[in-house]
């Protein structure tokens, strides 16, 4: 009897059809680091060392190592730092020492260094962290690159392996799922235009997964694909309900209800996961005009 090798986390994602909406872990503001070296499976705990990294999550921070082929000599010798305010969406650069990470995590993205002001593009290779990233990023991180070569970034860990490929959109922190080499130079184009693709967004990554979810119904239910056409006014959240209220063009907003159910059978939730899971899905229950909007959440 012939003994066959187990499927990739992303590819039985794919098969047994798990949605990508909702998947974004909330992270309001990024910590870029650039870093030029082999990236491990915890490759920020080794470079800036575990304790920041835990408190950087702590604070709603997504700390991530970066690197970019583009680099000329310049770059090659000093190591960047881009702070992102997905809320703001403001960016700014500074040169910076691993020791002097755990420093950063509480400055202002207006202290932080010059501004930074061009969209740039993450793309999660960490083959080391997950096989599906090595093998579907770097092929989008390559088609990207060719395209975008001073925009796009490779990066560490972002959350959702079974995903793959994975790219982010700064500085609204939109994060993208399943996006074929093929299609990313499309998807970046439109986002520079100010435009979305619903059909492979995971989620703003400022938002919590219900209205991550409620965005892309939204967007499919009335064709809005413009990047500012839906803005977050409200999220009631609990255990197993959530409320969501959209606002949209001209003054109007949407009320979506949702309902928290888990996905069956369990699954890995990446290469290296060693115990099933049943992940947590946010339903659409209904989508109807609100009865009026309220003030901005």
């Amino acid at each position: 009897m012939s003994l066959q090798a187990p499927m990739r986390c992303s590819a039985l994602a794919e098969e047994l059809g798990e949605p990508l909406a909702g998947t974004a872990d909330q992270r309001v503001r990024w910590l870029l680091v650039e870093d030029r070296g082999a990236w491990g499976e915890t490759a920020v705990a080794d470079l800036v060392g575990a304790d920041v990294e835990a408190a950087a999550k702590a604070r709603g921070m997504r700390l991530v190592l970066v690197r970019q082929r583009s680099a000329d000599a310049a770059a090659e010798a000093r190591r960047r730092a881009i702070l992102v305010d997905t809320a703001s969406r403001r960016m700014a650069v500074r040169s910076v020492e691993p020791d002097e990470v755990a420093g950063l995590l509480d400055t202002p993205v207006e202290d932080f260094g010059q501004p930074f002001d061009e969209p740039i593009f993450l793309v999660c290779t960490n083959g080391r962290r997950d096989a599906c990233c090595a093998l579907r990023g770097r092929a989008l991180a390559n088609a990207l690159t060719a395209h975008h070569p001073d925009r796009v970034w490779e990066t560490t860990h972002l959350g959702g392996h079974r995903f793959a490929a994975n790219l982010v959109c700064l500085p609204h922190g939109l994060l993208f799922g399943r996006v074929p080499a093929a299609d990313g130079p499309a998807l970046a184009d439109a986002y520079l235009a100010g435009r979305l693709d619903p059909e492979h967004l995971r989620g703003r990554s400022a938002w919590p997964p219900p209205a991550q979810v409620a965005e892309v119904a939204v967007r499919r239910s009335l064709g809005r694909l413009g990047v500012d056409d839906v803005t977050l006014l409200a999220a009631e959240v609990d255990e197993n309900e959530a409320r969501v209220v959209l606002g949209l063009p001209d003054g109007e907003a949407s009320e979506v209800r949702l309902h928290a159910r888990r996905l069956e059978p369990p699954r890995p939730t990446s290469c290296r996961a060693d115990e099933l899971e049943a992940p947590l899905h946010w339903e659409v229950r209904g989508i109807s005009p609100a009865a009026e909007a309220p003030g901005t959440a």
